[in-house]
């Protein structure tokens, strides 16, 4: 769904096709980090999901106490304060689905086909380096439970597609499901496929990769219920371990449901699985948590897990066929990661496509999908080994020894804390992200990537608390002409556009007012990166959109003092009003203001920030480096005539 509000964005041909004969409707994942809420809010879905979800705030550690049952060890943060306007929010996996269901349906251009279930991959190889031809043909089944459009003789031959998007729990499953009855067969071409099929992913088996790692025999229990309960803490998120019984994780939901994580303590055979129930689970819930009372009369879902973390050892086949998800990564749910990293699999490769797709981009980004995501991958895997251990105390100490050093869960959330807000993924060096220069001046760049353009070397001191290849914090700014607040993040929405943010600085002061105007002069030049990449027949902001964001005092400067090219004119619109904003007090709001001192830029001289459009930082440097701003965007985009 992520991958299709980019294509609906980019406006390309995509089919969206799923086994299944409906979305979900309980259970699966339900932990929204804070930066995927600050995705969701870039497609302008994210008030909704917010305000119905459950906001983790707290999180109490209770322990065993002797022969006392368990006490509450600890509180603290879920996540640190200041580093996002959202927190993390539990909601249940259905309502995210229909929130992106409904906002592809806006135009009505884009649904998910149901009950089509794929049969055979193939991919032409010598047609891989060519960009407008469709390599990829994928032949699958509509069951019959799923009415298309008629079709000539049973079966649709040679249909097209830029994109195909695969959203597959199982297809093993579904062939022993269709018991072979069958509508009709359809052949689909397509020049690039993202298979989001899960764990048990039929597009990875297809493409040969193995799933390595590691995976655990002992079987814990979810569920979803209305707690009928004594304990205090019931609705805070709470690590809970007894002195022998076990741990649970106690996740409070929307609509008075707690998502329960219970250790069962039985290694997994099909014996002990079929001896599981609901009530089963409640009575180790039980346990775990004396002298406190825990049961229900209400079960809305529930499931078994094994903890592993297992990654495969690429996350695309010849950039054309992309894995993301469990697909490619799998981990217990503890960290409440797992949907919010497939997403954010789906985010990072969907707008590179699009660009791709759409002439914008050179298919040389479409590489920087495996290092970006699977190095992500690796650092989630290695956090959830630490976090399972936590979990598991019981289990380790009896296989290690009594004396085993298990981590404090305190101690783990500080560490990790940006990490799992979503807000701690920075991307190393690439096309896609400009290097910088250590102390001894030598160029740092990722290890050998294949693309990459060495002579552009960032400036990040001018801008100390943006990092290079992260998402740009947002605080509040002032629209000059409206004197109105916005976030920063506002104005970077997901439309697949580029943006260079010029930090202008005071332009009340004579030399910087004359650097403004050279930037100016510079970028509307007809050999400007803004004219090269930009079609003739669109605005000059459609590839890259100029934003302005100045530090005087917003009484004593004018739109009109800056150079036209940052507040384009249009015939029959005038001028754009909303692309100059000043870092001032606002008259209502007191947490403007301060948006320069952050971010680390100096409130004088300023600086140029160049984003990507999933808000991602490429470049910083000063407002004189136009060159090499240039050589950082002629490595990626494609000169446009």
């Amino acid at each position: 769904m992520m991958a299709a509000a980019w294509a609906n964005q980019y406006d390309i041909k995509t089919r969206i096709i799923d086994k299944n004969n409906a979305r979900i409707g309980r259970g699966q994942a339900d932990g929204l980090q804070a930066r995927t809420l600050e995705i969701f809010d870039s497609f302008g879905v994210a008030e909704g999901v917010w305000k119905q979800g459950f906001h983790d705030i707290e999180i109490c550690t209770w322990l065993a106490r002797g022969d006392e049952g368990i006490y509450r060890s600890q509180r603290v943060l879920s996540q640190k304060a200041g580093i996002s306007r959202f927190t993390q929010t539990c909601i249940n996996q259905a309502i995210i689905e229909q929130t992106f269901v409904d906002l592809l349906a806006i135009d009505g251009r884009l649904h998910v086909e149901r009950n089509v279930l794929p049969e055979n991959l193939s991919f032409e190889r010598s047609h891989l380096g060519i960009q407008n031809v469709y390599p990829i043909n994928v032949e699958v089944r509509h069951l019959q439970r799923h009415r298309t459009s008629p079709l000539k003789n049973g079966t649709r031959e040679g249909q097209k597609s830029h994109i195909q998007i695969k959203s597959d729990e199982d297809a093993d499953a579904a062939n022993e499901q269709a018991n072979g009855d069958t509508e009709a067969t359809e052949k689909i071409n397509a020049k690039y496929l993202l298979a989001c099929d899960g764990a048990h992913s039929w597009t990875r088996r297809q493409l040969g990769l193995p799933m390595e790692g590691e995976q655990t025999d002992y079987v814990w229990g979810v569920m979803d219920i209305v707690p009928l309960s004594n304990f205090p803490d019931i609705r805070q998120a709470c690590a809970i371990h007894s002195a022998t019984a076990g741990s649970i994780l106690n996740v409070p939901r929307e609509d008075r449901l707690n998502r329960l994580y219970i250790q069962l303590g039985l290694e997994d055979n099909s014996n002990n699985r079929a001896q599981i129930t609901p009530r089963t689970m409640i009575k180790a819930a039980q346990k775990i948590m004396a002298p406190y009372t825990i049961d229900f009369k209400y079960c809305d879902w529930w499931s078994l897990y094994k903890i592993g973390q297992r990654i495969s050892p690429k996350f695309s086949g010849a950039n054309r066929i992309f894995l993301a998800g469990d697909a490619v990564h799998t981990h217990s749910p503890k960290l409440g990661q797992g949907m919010n990293v497939s997403m954010q699999d789906a985010y990072n490769i969907g707008w590179k496509l699009g660009a791709v797709i759409n002439g914008t981009a050179k298919p040389d980004v479409l590489a920087t999908y495996e290092t970006e995501r699977r190095q992500v991958a690796l650092n989630l895997l290695k956090a959830d080994r630490e976090i399972a251990r936590f979990y598991s105390r019981d289990s380790e100490k009896k296989q290690n020894g009594a004396d085993t050093e298990i981590p404090d869960f305190g101690r783990i959330r500080e560490k990790m804390h940006e990490f799992l807000a979503g807000i701690g993924i920075t991307y190393a060096s690439s096309i896609l992200v400009a290097g910088v220069v250590d102390d001894n001046a030598a160029a740092v760049f990722a290890n050998g990537h294949s693309g990459m353009h060495k002579s552009v070397i960032a400036k990040p001191a001018l801008a100390f608390n943006i990092k290079l290849g992260a998402r740009i914090p947002s605080y509040k700014i002032l629209n000059q002409a409206e004197a109105r607040p916005v976030q920063l993040a506002d104005l970077l929405k997901s439309d697949g556009r580029w943006r260079i943010l010029v930090f202008a600085g005071d332009i009340k002061d004579s030399v910087q007012s004359t650097r403004i105007k050279e930037l100016g002069s510079a970028l509307a030049a007809p050999d400007s990166i803004l004219h090269t990449y930009t079609p003739t027949h669109k605005p000059i902001d459609a590839v890259i959109e100029v934003l302005t964001i100045h530090s005087s005092p917003r009484t004593e400067v004018s739109l009109f003092d800056f150079p036209d090219i940052f507040h384009p004119y249009h015939e029959e619109l005038g001028w754009d009003y909303w692309k100059v904003f000043v870092d001032d007090k606002a008259y209502h709001d007191d947490d403007c203001g301060n948006a320069y001192e952050k971010l680390g830029v100096s409130r004088l001289e300023g600086c140029l920030v160049v984003c990507r459009p999933d808000q991602h930082v490429g470049y910083t440097g000063a407002l004189e480096d136009i060159k090499d701003m240039e050589r950082f965007f002629e490595a990626i985009l494609i000169p446009r005539v």
